[in-house]
């Protein structure tokens, strides 16, 4: 690129804007004390991952120019931790690259209820799904084409962002991107898909937002609870694109050790155009 004007404009783009706060007081349904003194918007584990989150927050990583669709990114980590790195930071860069707006959600964790770990995450999301339609212009980005992408627990997340049935209107993203996402049977590695209120599978003819998930055959959480969940949207009206690859194992992100990883970024953004959600131009 020897143009000056527009090496700086790339450079501008590949750095995130400020972080912010998802609340402006205590979130909801919070149920978990801080612990004295330490960083409420986090602190890293042994392992680099994100832990401990009481004041979440939305880190923009705008796109290099206006017009583009946004992305936010929702890493995994079990509803425990954060995968900040190959499942977050890592993810709003490749997407940049690829010509979108993207921005990582940073949600509460750790479990704050073993039995329901995504409640206090959920009211996360939809409070970050609604600043993000605010001020997407500031982010070069359209507030009418947002989807959202989760890998694993982040999966779960954004199904139920997708998907939860509600007795009031919530917000929801205009497409979405599951990426291995786990816990979508009744139990958590297996059985049917979880219905009901808390439940993923949404109701014949609501037409769902269209999905594409992503998926590895030998992966722990096995690939059939995407699969099933792609029929139960087809069967509401909804659209849904699925593929699985030979193998992969979980947890692989951005990591360029395995070709899923290496190609579900390209994939992910050519559904995103064929189903209206364009990069910038």
């Amino acid at each position: 690129m020897s143009n000056p004007a527009l090496l700086l404009l790339a450079l501008a783009a590949a750095c995130p804007a400020a972080r912010l706060p998802l609340w402006d007081g205590p979130p909801p349904a919070e149920t978990l004390a801080a612990r004295p003194g330490a960083d409420p918007a986090g602190t890293p584990d042994k392992s680099g991952h994100l832990t401990h989150v009481h004041a979440p927050d939305l880190e923009p990583f705008p796109a290099a120019k206006p017009g583009a669709s946004l992305v936010l990114v929702f890493p995994g980590g079990g509803y425990n931790v954060l995968a900040l790195d190959h499942e977050g930071v890592g993810v709003a860069r490749r997407l940049n690259a690829l010509g979108y707006a993207a921005a990582v959600v940073r949600y509460r964790v750790p479990r704050r209820d073993p039995a329901r770990p995504w409640v206090a995450p959920l009211h996360d999301a939809r409070r970050a799904l609604e600043i993000a339609r605010a001020r997407a212009a500031e982010w070069n980005a359209d507030p009418s084409r947002i989807a959202a992408v989760g890998f694993s627990a982040g999966g779960n997340l954004v199904a139920r962002l997708a998907y939860q049935p509600s007795e009031s209107p919530v917000p929801r993203p205009d497409a979405v991107i599951l990426v291995y996402p786990a816990y979508l049977g009744a139990q958590e590695k297996s059985g049917p898909l979880r219905d009901g209120p808390e439940g993923v599978v949404p109701a014949p003819g609501s037409r769902p937002v269209p999905a594409c998930l992503f998926h590895s055959a030998d992966d722990p959480y096995p690939a059939q609870g995407s699969v099933d969940l792609a029929a139960a949207l087809r069967h509401a009206g909804g659209k849904a694109e699925i593929h699985v690859f030979a193998d992969g194992g979980h947890g692989w992100g951005v990591r360029g050790a395995t070709r899923a990883s290496r190609q579900w970024p390209e994939m992910a953004a050519a559904w995103l155009e064929s189903s209206g959600l364009p990069p910038a131009r």
